[in-house]
């Protein structure tokens, strides 16, 4: 059964198995069908561990007698890991061990900067964004640096404030489709380490658990009312431009960003909750991770992901300016070339092909 990006749904085993089947491996689903629906061995942390790969929140709840069994509420559905799941075609799997190795380094020096005097620890993102190399306002100069310089916004005659919001969404979604894989590898392995979980709001104020998953379950369920209504939006206004009338006046698609957090602040005041982690123990680190291989993976990754959204589109002989960003550039065959200028930029590629060079010259 076809799931949508931020979707939620609760599931008994054997549901998951039959009409969610595409969520696990081939593996998990004839070890669980081979024992009666039931779990065996470690069979449930697999299956769990790929759910979290692909929803925001898994909730696990297990019944105790005759009519027991596991059910699971999956809520915000991020997309399928592809890459993750089991390979049909015999083609190996991706090699995460460098990743690991870094993403353990950078945990240990958070664990040796805990005796700083002002040290408040650490969120998944700021880890995250030192593996990758680019935090959103590295994001946000890139964009406008390309809106300002590539000819297909230039020429498009468009309020620049209106491309730069549109093609930054389609830089943030392309990084979205890929940040909760990693994401969940810094997570397994935090939950390896002796740590304590902060909750904390946009007002720097400590909130308890109970109160930030109701901010995420709140926060997911205005972002998928935003986006259905964006998408509304966008199709009557290009509707109406191929009939040739005036779209001056109609609507124009929402600020996600902005609209999420007003719907919060007016709810919670506050406009955001983040989690931040301290660490006490080191993980044992077997072998030295490489920070530049991090990126230039994660760039090769990105990249395959455009070129596969580009295939997917037939290209026009006439540029559509009113066409928003993503859209304009498929249809116009540059989609790769703009996301390959902007990612290029992001993780610093040049500069570390650049370095690699000099290194082999030297050598």
């Amino acid at each position: 059964m076809k799931l949508e990006i931020s979707e939620c749904i609760e599931v008994d085993t054997k549901k998951l198995i039959e009409e969610y089947g595409q969520l696990l491996t081939e593996s998990s689903k004839k070890s669980i069908i081979k024992n009666n629906y039931k779990f065996k061995g470690d069979t449930k942390d697999s299956v769990i561990a790929q759910l979290k790969n692909q929803f925001e929140s898994v909730k696990v709840i297990s019944k105790k007698g005759r009519y027991g069994g596991t059910t699971f509420e999956l809520k915000g559905f991020k997309g399928l890991v592809e890459y993750e799941r089991e390979n049909k075609g015999g083609r190996p799997s991706l090699d995460w061990t460098n990743e690991l190795l870094v993403i353990r380094e950078l945990i240990n020096k958070e664990v040796s900067n805990n005796d700083e005097q002002f040290y408040k620890g650490f969120t998944v993102s700021q880890l995250l964004n030192k593996m990758l190399g680019f935090d959103k306002y590295k994001i946000e100069a890139t964009v406008e640096d390309e809106v300002q310089n590539h000819n297909i916004f230039k020429l498009a005659g468009n309020k620049e404030e209106d491309d730069y919001y549109g093609l930054k969404e389609t830089v943030n979604n392309l990084i979205r489709n890929h940040r909760h894989i990693y994401v969940a590898k810094i997570e397994e392995e935090l939950s390896k380490t002796n740590h304590r979980i902060s909750y904390l709001d946009s007002n720097r104020e400590e909130i308890d658990a109970e109160k930030y998953e109701e901010y995420m379950v709140f926060k997911k369920e205005v972002e998928t009312k935003i986006k259905a209504e964006n998408e509304e939006i966008r199709d009557k206004r290009s509707k109406a431009y191929k009939k040739g009338l005036n779209i001056k006046d109609l609507p124009k698609a929402k600020n996600e960003h902005k609209e999420i957090e007003n719907a919060v602040q007016e709810k919670f005041d506050f406009k955001y909750a983040y989690r931040q982690f301290t660490v006490y123990n080191e993980i044992k680190v077997e072998g030295e991770g490489d920070n530049d291989k991090v990126r230039e993976n994660f760039f090769n990754r990105i990249m395959k992901n455009a070129s596969s959204s580009q295939s997917k589109y037939k290209q026009t002989e006439e540029i559509k300016y009113f066409e928003k960003p993503f859209y304009r550039l498929v249809h116009a065959g540059l989609y790769v070339e703009v996301m390959e200028s902007v990612f290029s930029k992001l993780v610093n590629f040049e500069s570390m092909m650049l370095s690699l060079n000099l290194r082999v010259t030297i050598v």
